[in-house]
């Protein structure tokens, strides 16, 4: 299957926007080379690596940092299955500003509270106070909707969660995935597989001995501060406890092909 009918809309009319909190349906196009945005002068104290080697950050270094790690695991997990590298471009917005993209207009930029991946430009958007916020312990309140009395969370690796979330979202672009299985399982599926992405990426990090002391547990929290209720939404992505499942299941199976089960047809008709 090559780039170019691995990439090809959905019905060839709608741009669906999957973003974490947000209603989603999203295609894409070629990709191009990664291009971040200016630093957010609002968090310069992230810090990426173990207890024996830390760096800190500014926040734009920060995700950029978590994106060439989550780039360079599924570049080998391509590899492996005879796949051509995937390619993704970045954006983080600077606190305060807002940027528009090929899944909205000028009348619906992505602002503050972003964290999307776009298909319709290839590219991952994440606002820099957003990210910050995060780390800070503010995720429950950044994102509307999300669940009350899982509390918030914070901590670099629930920023980390949420860059390879959205990565995982570009993973299912590239092979074709939301061509293939969009109008047969939810929105909800591809939010959870996602998840599960993001937990194989995590577990590959933990086999490399990368991970810190807590990190783990600033993913779960992560995973159950994102997760909402309202499952009468077409765009409901999870409970906080499916979507705390789903990061489990691929960080103990380590296995992205394990992930194909939340697309199961199957799963969701039954």
């Amino acid at each position: 299957m090559n780039s170019s009918t691995r990439r090809r809309a959905l019905g060839g009319t709608a741009l669906l926007l999957l973003a974490l909190g947000a209603v989603s349906l999203s295609l894409g196009r070629e990709a191009g080379a990664s291009s971040p945005a200016s630093e957010d002068p609002a968090a310069r104290n992230l810090i990426l690596g173990t207890a024996d080697s830390t760096q800190t950050m500014t926040t734009d270094r920060f995700l950029t940092a978590v994106t060439e790690d989550v780039d360079r695991y599924w570049t080998r997990v391509f590899a492996d299955a005879g796949l051509p590298e995937p390619k993704v471009q970045y954006a983080w917005i600077p606190a305060g500003r807002s940027v528009t993209s090929a899944c909205g207009d000028e009348a619906h930029p992505m602002g503050d509270s972003a964290a999307a991946y776009c298909s319709g430009d290839d590219t991952i958007y994440i606002s820099q106070r957003f990210a910050a916020g995060i780390y800070e312990g503010a995720l429950d309140r950044a994102l509307p909707g999300s669940s009350q009395g899982y509390g918030g969370t914070f901590g670099d690796f629930a920023v980390a969660y949420i860059v390879a979330h959205e990565y995982g979202h570009q993973i299912q672009d590239e092979l074709g995935l939301f061509e293939q299985y969009g109008q047969q399982v939810p929105t909800m599926a591809f939010e959870l597989q996602a998840d599960c992405y993001a937990g194989t990426w995590a577990r590959s990090a933990d086999r490399e001995h990368r991970l810190e002391d807590g990190d783990i547990q600033e993913a779960l929290d992560a995973a159950l501060a994102v997760g909402d209720f309202d499952s009468g939404n077409p765009g409901h992505h999870g409970t906080p406890a499916q979507r705390e499942e789903a990061w489990s299941s691929g960080f103990q199976s380590g296995d992205a092909q394990s992930c194909g089960t939340y697309l199961d047809p199957a799963r969701w008709n039954s």
